[in-house]
């Protein structure tokens, strides 16, 4: 079996756990049944989640390529589809830093390219109203909020506030900070529940401008309106860190460039073209079956059939770990002197797992 297709496992799977029917079990779930399971989502189940990390082979390394884009300094990782990253690294064809404690990265490199603290600006005093209000900062561009989570969230919870606008009422403090976009959000309007982009007032990372930003309380006259900030001088980056699956450059970008990086991808995902799918390595199509039939015996609550997939899962574990451990032993051992070999000395934060 040269090629092995999703349809040569799903009959590997239909033997194994007796389903010849598929009336007994689908071959895919029932799009209008939201109890519907098929073979596919066991096989897409264990081969995305249940597959040992310790299988990836050397197969599964590649490169992985982003571009920047100018005064954006995170970028999300693409974690559904490549996990470890590592040297080397290059921005530019050329060979730059990659550092996975922020400890070391901002150490060495602030959180403006040195070792300078947020500027603070009175940009602006109340007047007995909620707003809207106006102001340009002094010292441009910005470094911009960044969610922790690169996931779009909603609620903005845990954002990393780089601009914090904070002013003082009657009863306390009403704080305000950006989404990343432009946008102002926070103690806004109708409280800290972001709302429509644009409605409580924008932020220009470029030139600094604050315009039409409204509070949810008056700002007493003479009150300041103040902005705490990072500004930066964009420049080539010569550093990136690789934390919570995100890249976080410094200098921040002036202008677009290519990143290139080693990372490993995961499987491909199972359903991605079920009409040709067949695993990374050959030898994997059987641990699948048996991983999947595992499942499928898991969900009928028949022990012995468990126990005879997981007889068989460990002979096919073997299997794969002889492939990686015979593909991995051809490879120079690492070292602290190996960096000297490939003109990679001196540069600490080059291996490491990913977070």
């Amino acid at each position: 079996m040269a090629y092995v297709t999703l349809a040569a496992i799903i009959g590997k799977i239909r033997r194994l756990t007796g389903s010849a029917d598929p009336l007994q079990l689908p071959d895919n779930a029932d799009p209008l049944n939201p109890i519907s399971v098929g073979i596919t989502d066991y096989i897409n189940s264990f081969y995305n989640y249940d597959f040992p990390a310790q299988f990836r082979s050397l197969k599964l390394k590649d490169k992985y390529v982003f571009n920047t884009i100018q005064g954006v300094d995170v970028y999300s990782f693409d974690s559904e589809h490549y996990t470890t990253v590592e040297m080397p690294c290059y921005v530019e064809k050329q060979l730059v830093q990659l550092f996975q404690n922020p400890n070391q990265f901002y150490g060495n490199w602030g959180f403006n390219n040195g070792s300078g603290v947020q500027f603070e600006d009175n940009f602006s005093a109340g007047n007995n109203t909620t707003g809207p209000y106006s102001g340009t900062l002094t010292s441009t561009p910005l470094v911009r909020s960044v969610n922790t989570n690169p996931v779009l969230n909603p609620n903005h919870i845990g954002i990393v506030q780089n601009i914090l606008i904070t002013a003082n009422t009657a009863t306390g403090t009403r704080n305000v900070y950006d989404d990343g976009l432009g946008n102002l959000i926070g103690d806004v309007l109708n409280g800290p529940v972001p709302v429509v982009p644009g409605s409580s007032g924008t932020i220009n990372y470029q030139t600094g401008i604050i315009s039409g930003l409204l509070f949810d309380q008056i700002i007493p006259s003479g009150n300041q309106i103040q902005c705490q900030y990072i500004p930066v001088a964009l420049n080539t980056p010569q550093a990136i860190l690789f934390f919570q699956n995100q890249f976080t450059l410094r200098p921040v970008p002036d202008i677009g460039y290519t990143v290139e990086l080693i990372a490993y991808r995961r499987p491909s995902q199972a359903l991605a073209n079920a009409n040709s799918f067949y695993p990374e390595l050959t030898e994997w199509w059987e641990t699948i079956a048996f991983g999947a039939a595992k499942k499928i015996y898991e969900d009928r609550l028949d022990p012995d059939g468990v126990a005879l997939m997981d007889k068989s899962l460990k002979e096919r574990y073997s299997l794969n770990e002889t492939r990686t451990y015979a593909q991995l032993g051809k490879q120079r051992a690492g070292t602290i002197f190996a960096g000297q070999l490939d003109n990679q000395g001196g540069y600490s934060g080059g291996s490491g797992l990913g977070s």
